[in-house]
Formats: C-alpha cells, sequence, structure tokens
C-alpha cells in the first residue's frame, strides 16, 4: 500500500497550508503581546507618575501642618487673651447692670424725697399759713 506520489503532494500541501495558518496566529500573538506589554509599560508609567504627585503633595500637606501647628499655638495664644478680655467685659456688664438697677433705686429713692419734702412744705405752708424759711 504505498501512496501515490499525488496523495505525499496532496498531504503536503496541506501540511504547509497548516504550518503558514499557524505562522499567522503566531505573528498575531507576537503583535497582541507587544501591543499588551506597551499598555502595561504606559499603565505602569502613569501609576509612577501619580504616585510621584502624591508623594509631593504629602510634602506639601505635612509642611502646611508643621507651619499651621505654629499658627495654631498662635491663635490659641489670641484666643485665651481674647477670653480674658471677653471675661472682663462680662463682669463691667454685670457692674453696670447693678450700678443701673442702682440708679433706678436711687431716682426712686430721689424722687420719694422730693415728694416727701414738696408735701412737708405744704403741710407747713397750710398750717402756718406762711411759706417755709
Amino acid at each position: 500500500m504505498a501512496a501515490s506520489l499525488n496523495e505525499i503532494y496532496k498531504m503536503l500541501g496541506e501540511l504547509n497550508g497548516t504550518v503558514r495558518a499557524i505562522n499567522e496566529k503566531v505573528d498575531v500573538l507576537s503583535r497582541e503581546m507587544s501591543d499588551s506589554e506597551d499598555r502595561s509599560a504606559d499603565s505602569r508609567a502613569n501609576v509612577h507618575r501619580r504616585l510621584d504627585e502624591l508623594v509631593v503633595r504629602a510634602t506639601h500637606i505635612e509642611t502646611d501642618v508643621l507651619s499651621a501647628k505654629g499658627r495654631l499655638d498662635a491663635v490659641e495664644r489670641a484666643t485665651v487673651d481674647m477670653k480674658t478680655v471677653t471675661d472682663d467685659v462680662k463682669i463691667m456688664r454685670e457692674r453696670a447692670f447693678g450700678a443701673g438697677t442702682l440708679g433706678v433705686w436711687l431716682w426712686r429713692i430721689g424722687g420719694g424725697i422730693l415728694s416727701a419734702a414738696g408735701g412737708f412744705a405744704a403741710a407747713y405752708t397750710w398750717l402756718t399759713g406762711r411759706p417755709p424759711p
């Protein structure tokens, strides 16, 4: 059972076509892998760039926090100073309120004294018939 020469050529042709198809698929896969590697390199570069930006931002934030701490200490001292002034103003307001209350009572007492003096003068004039001395 020897195969004829035509059958051998036919099998060689099929084998040759299969090898070419495999070669084309390998080339396509190679190009896709190359593209994938390029995209991966770009993605890694982007990640590294963003990481560098985050490091710079973190450094700026750290610097701002350290400088803000000094400013916060100054604000805290100023707040303590303002609190003492506010407390003094509250005390003076309470004193003024007390003085106002005292003033109202003095006005009432003064009005009562003047009314009493006028009443005594009127009584003296009515009893004696002449004005008080």
